[in-house]
């Protein structure tokens, strides 16, 4: 039952292959998509609100009710530097605050992070006014998470704006989860997975994933350093102690989220795969990812013209079994937007589709 968290679903991205690393190029920024639309139609939206204020992301606010969507900075809205290098046991970085948050969504909930283990790039103030080019810029996102037909919870993404870790900049992307009421009282899920993306590579600076779901706990966060060809974090479950992390690079990397982000950013077409190296679970892996065919789909959040992706999974991974495939829907525009992404599970299947979703 471990399985309702859109982090899941992301993470599916990127599970279980265990083949030799490879060394791949870096994309670029010119390697954003180009406009494409389905021949003879219009890509279809369902009307937007009005856009609102980005507000002052924080993974660590107390769970309060929404609050009128304004933007509230901090005083310095500068872009602060990393504070911290490799932390260990026996050198925790030092306690910070952690910036304010508020909801973007009219029902929105905040997760309170206490008791949990952050990545210390989370301490960092992101700037949510920060535009540096990408499909995501301003983006935010709301899904609702299907086990067949019965929907089992609610899930969010967002850019929570650009933040400098020594000196590169990087898009603070957040998901959070939530399982449905009806569901809480005896299966409870409240999901955190941050992931800090490079503005100009795509790559991945470091990611963080906080599980909250049913008795099961584990945090964990990992910081790459391709200059030194190593990662290096933490992760903690049951024990009352971290346990350190550190592995040799080969090449840069994604995460099990900003895989998605670097696939949005690549020039899509038919029959042509993706392949990048991603680091999950300790381990650095090739993941190849096939674009398959173009499709127009309907969701609450209107209809689109999509091409569908499927990352190829080869072996066991968190969300998706041994043998099990994940494809993912993604607007055939400059967006690229995930709209929809589903999989199978041992008995039916597990979708998240899109509500409603925002560009500040």
């Amino acid at each position: 039952m471990r399985k309702l968290g859109l982090l899941t679903v992301l993470v599916a991205l990127l599970a279980g292959c265990k083949t030799t690393p490879q060394t791949t190029a870096p994309a670029s920024q010119a390697a954003l998509p180009q406009t494409q639309t389905a021949a003879g139609a219009e890509q279809e939206k369902a009307p937007l609100a009005q856009p609102e204020a980005a507000s002052s992301p924080q993974p660590n606010a107390e769970k309060t009710a929404p609050q009128p969507k304004q933007e509230t900075l901090p005083e310095d809205a500068n872009i602060q530097k990393n504070p911290a290098a490799a932390p260990t046991q026996e050198n925790p970085p030092a306690p910070k605050a952690l910036p304010q948050d508020t909801p973007v969504f009219e029902d929105e909930d905040l997760i309170d992070t206490k008791g949990r283990l952050l990545n210390p790039y989370a301490y960092l103030t992101p700037d949510a006014s920060a535009r540096a080019g990408a499909p995501w810029d301003g983006e935010q996102l709301k899904y609702g998470i299907y086990y067949t037909f019965i929907k089992a919870g609610t899930a969010y993404i967002r850019n929570r704006g650009v933040v400098d870790i020594d000196g590169r900049l990087a898009y603070l992307i957040q998901t959070t989860a939530f399982s449905a009421t009806v569901i809480d009282a005896f299966f409870k899920v409240r999901d955190i997975n941050q992931s800090w993306i490079d503005t100009q590579t795509f790559y991945s600076l470091g990611y963080g994933q906080s599980v909250r779901e049913g008795s099961y706990k584990r945090d964990e966060w990992v910081n790459f350093a391709p200059q030194e060809n190593r990662y290096y974090g933490q992760i903690q479950k049951k024990d009352p102690a971290p346990r350190e992390i550190n592995g040799e690079l080969t090449s840069p990397v994604a995460d099990f989220l900003s895989a998605l982000y670097f696939v949005r950013a690549q020039k899509l077409e038919v029959g042509q795969d993706i392949v990048f190296d991603i680091v999950n679970r300790e381990k650095q892996y090739p993941l190849i990812v096939k674009v398959l065919r173009k499709e127009k789909i309907k969701t609450p959040a209107g209809k689109f013209n999509c091409i569908v992706v499927e990352p190829q999974l080869r072996g066991e991974g968190i969300f998706v079994s041994k043998g099990k495939s994940l494809t993912v829907w993604l607007t055939d525009d400059e967006y690229r937007m995930p709209v929809k992404m589903k999989t199978e599970v041992f008995i039916g299947s597990v979708s998240a589709t899109l509500l409603e979703y925002k560009r500040l």
